[in-house]
């Protein structure tokens, strides 16, 4: 069980990589099936996504740190079978909160299993060609990251969607097979060192919290107790995070890692990349699938091009970054990015096929340009005990970013969409008072519109009623005892039938006239509402592109400075 043949290592750990990232966004498009078969609510649906990416976030530093301990090999193996567990209990679940359980178990197999891959795919290589499982990792991170819309859509179309966390077992299975045969188990490196307590409980208490008011910030309210509340306790935590590293004398993070400009260039990338992807693929499906009406595989096939460009560049650019640098590649990613950005501000109910496939090709395009140079430059300058410890800063922050483009777009989404029914609930109002219908009735009909706005979570059409069976009734009686006045008490008898009948078809006709004028108000307001609500988020994606393009000043953190002699790390060979 001898490590042979580095490649074929590296393509392992991306499989780990894959099916870890995968399931990051897999249940973007799945979450309505399993809200209809499990008879969730949406906050329970919310934790179902991202008790998943808050976990992985928590745990993946002290998982590295664990790692180095006890053997990365051994963890990597301990990791596919907790992933693969939590996988099957995903699929066999019967309720929602069985279901987040299930993803809790699962992402704790991701946590071990992301920065192991990492650590465990770039060693395999010799230094000198670093470069190759660099670019393949950071480009199986991206990918799979993209594609999950997609296989999610496509299996829970075809079979179920217990079956996205099915197919995660039988590749767990195939992965813990070759792994017997390709990884040192026995006698592996170990680093001998105490278990940073303190360490790990003070970055717990700074990151759960922080996801939690990103998480929930919006039901809550930003500046609510809860949430000033968690903003302290995140604050205070990272104040005495760092003194007890600063003191510990085998600290869960190395906090020289951040003096190294590569690295530090490399984190703030990776997370603002994150952000603006997932604000993407996180958004997109729910607009095709809500507001162009497609089913869900036609919404995933439309976001395939995303993951179809990093597959296809992420491997140029890694190239490219290893003959110039990392500078350009960045600047011209974000760039990239931001041209996509600028075309989903255009983006309405009547955008075509062929301008959402441009789109999401471009955004795929410039992010395998930002996530080739971030993940290439985290590890530059690493090596040992170092490494380790950077994949599990550098997947934690990778994590985060995801977490926060979650909590920032569904958040900035969410309050555009309240802003425009109210534009919504003016217009209708304005369309009522054009109509020839009685005052009482307007009223009525304004308040149906109104609550159906507000209720609808996308842009059902509303018909309202003109008037109940009893109302006219009460308007037929009245106006039959308004004719018998006007005849003679004795006649009153033998003509009341025919006058009922004359009143009531009367009625009837002026109701079918005025239920004209009601359907085509409803038409009006339908279509409105539908441009209208739709257009949220083209608004939320044009007040991003400037700090799209502001991110392009993040390549400048990657230019080279005069050198200073350091112990701390080990250069190598790649481009800086």
């Amino acid at each position: 069980m001898k490590e042979t043949g580095g490649m074929k290592i590296v393509l392992l750990m991306c499989l780990g990589v894959f099916v870890c990232m995968l399931d990051s966004t897999i249940m973007n498009i799945t979450l309505p099936a399993i809200q209809n078969s499990l008879h969730t609510t949406l906050e329970t649906s919310s934790w179902m996504l991202n008790v998943y990416t808050m976990t992985i976030a928590v745990l993946a530093i002290p998982m590295a740190r664990f790692a180095e301990m006890f053997g990365r090999n051994k963890f990597y193996l301990v990791g596919l079978l907790i992933f693969g567990l939590g996988s099957a209990l995903c699929g066999l679940a019967s309720s929602g909160d069985f279901l987040i359980t299930a993803r809790f178990i699962q992402s704790i197999g991701a946590a071990i299993l992301i920065p192991c891959s990492m650590v465990i795919g770039i060693t395999a290589m010799p230094i000198e060609k670093r470069i190759l499982p660099l670019t393949l990792l950071g480009a199986t991170q991206g990918l799979a990251t993209a594609m999950g819309p997609t296989v999610g859509g496509l299996i829970t179309e075809r079979l179920s969607w217990h079956w996205v966390f099915y197919v995660n077992v039988p590749i767990c299975i195939l992965a813990i097979v070759i792994a017997f045969f390709l990884l040192t188990l026995k006698k592996e490196t170990r680093v001998k060192s105490k278990i940073d307590w303190f360490g790990l409980l003070f970055s717990v208490s700074a990151i759960f919290p922080l996801n939690l008011v990103l998480i929930k910030g919006n039901t809550w309210g930003w500046n609510s107790t809860q949430a000033i509340f968690c903003y302290l306790v995140t604050a205070a935590s990272i104040l005495l995070f760092i003194f007890a590293e600063k003191k510990s004398k085998a600290p869960m993070v190395n906090l020289n890692l951040f003096k190294d400009r590569l690295f530090t260039g490399s984190v703030v990338t990776v997370t603002t990349g994150f952000i603006f992807l997932i604000g993407v693929m996180v958004l997109l499906p729910q607009f095709l699938t809500n507001f162009q009406h497609k089913t869900e595989l036609q919404a995933a096939l439309l976001v395939t091009p995303v993951s179809a460009a990093i597959f296809v560049f992420s491997n140029i650019a890694g190239l490219l970054t290893k003959k110039i640098g990392y500078t350009i590649p960045v600047i011209l990613g974000f760039g990239i990015m931001g041209c996509a950005y600028y075309l989903l501000h255009n983006l309405t109910i009547h955008s075509t096929s062929k301008e959402i496939v441009l789109l999401c090709s471009l955004l795929g395009l410039g992010f395998s340009f930002v996530i080739s140079s971030a993940t290439i430059a985290s590890t530059s300058s690493f090596e040992g005990e170092m490494l380790t410890a950077s994949q599990g800063v550098f997947s934690m922050l990778r994590q985060l970013g995801v977490v926060l483009a979650v909590a920032i777009f569904v958040a900035g989404l969410t309050n555009n969409i309240q802003g425009k029914k109210q534009d919504v609930v003016h217009f209708a109002a304005q369309q009522l008072e054009k109509l020839d219908v009685p005052q009482s009735a307007k009223e009525k009909i304004l308040s149906e519109t109104e609550k159906s706005i507000n209720t609808s979570s996308h842009t059902e059409k509303n018909n309202p009623s003109l008037m109940t069976a009893a109302e006219r009734q009460q308007i037929i009686d009245i106006n039959v005892q308004k004719a018998l006045a006007t005849i003679p008490e004795e006649q009153r008898t033998s003509a009341k039938e025919l006058i009922y009948h004359k009143v009531a078809m009367q009625v009837d006709k002026d109701i079918a006239e005025k239920g004209k004028l009601v359907k085509n108000y409803s038409n009006q307001v339908s279509t409105f509402a539908k441009e209208t609500i739709a257009s949220s988020f083209a608004d939320l994606y044009k007040t991003s592109i400037p700090f799209v393009l502001l991110c392009c000043l993040a390549g400048f953190v990657f230019i080279e400075r005069k050198k200073k002699s350091t112990t701390a790390f080990v250069n190598t060979p790649a481009a800086e």
